[in-house]
């Protein structure tokens, strides 16, 4: 948004000013006849007097009402109404309670957390991959040599993963999650923020971004589901 200074002569001749907060100099005057309406004020000149400025509140609910009623237009099975899912809501709590979320800092703490994650859940699914290996072994081994049944599938158990591993195991795919829950969260935020410029990269990138990080939450969730299961829950 931008401020415009209008300096405009009233119907009286006294010369004024008045800001208006506006996204271009047609739209600030569009405001000004509007709000003069019938006062028989004649614009002089209009010039831009402040770059990058906050829109108000009105505005962005206003905003927020036409980019709603653009998407459900769409239709509810379209990329653009999966990809709000939730995020109306936070714009409107947003706009209403003055809340100016951060996705930085968060995305940097939750960054370090899945550096450190990653290293460790690398080891997990090797010890998992190897444990499965051992397994259709020891299965295979069970069939043709009787004699060493028991020998192999205590070697088996040696192999597997102890119940605190397990539970490890869900805590970390739980961080993983939350990280995804909180990518997913950012895109759409960024979303919203450029759903003015369709076409734009970083809206397209935003676009981007929440699709995969939904769909790797979907698969987290599953794997966490089955963890779960496994562990008896």
């Amino acid at each position: 948004m931008n401020d415009y200074r209008i300096t405009y002569v009233s119907q009286t001749g006294d010369i004024s000013n008045v800001y208006i907060t506006e996204r271009t100099e047609t739209s600030a005057r569009k405001v000004f006849n509007s709000n003069h309406k019938g006062a028989g004020c004649t614009i002089q000149s209009i010039e831009l007097h402040k770059e990058n400025t906050c829109a108000t509140k009105q505005q962005e609910r206003d905003t927020l009402a036409a980019i709603k009623k653009m998407v459900e237009q769409l239709g509810p099975q379209s990329y653009l109404a999966t990809a709000f899912e939730g995020v109306f809501e936070d714009a409107e709590s947003n706009i209403e309670n003055d809340f100016a979320d951060s996705m930085k800092a968060r995305w940097l703490h939750a960054d370090a957390q899945l550096n450190a994650a990653n290293g460790t859940i690398e080891e997990l699914k090797e010890q998992l991959a190897e444990s499965e290996k051992d397994y259709e072994a020891a299965h295979a081994a069970i069939h043709s040599i009787s004699d060493q049944k028991d020998a192999e599938i205590a070697a088996l158990r040696e192999c597997a993963l102890t119940p605190d591993d397990l539970t490890d195991v869900i805590q970390l795919i739980e961080e993983k999650r939350s990280i995804l829950g909180a990518e997913v969260k950012e895109a759409a935020d960024k979303i919203v923020a450029w759903a003015a410029e369709p076409e734009a990269n970083i809206f397209k990138q935003a676009v981007d971004n929440h699709r995969s990080a939904k769909s790797s939450l979907g698969y987290y969730t599953v794997l966490l589901e089955r963890l779960l299961k496994a562990r008896g829950n």
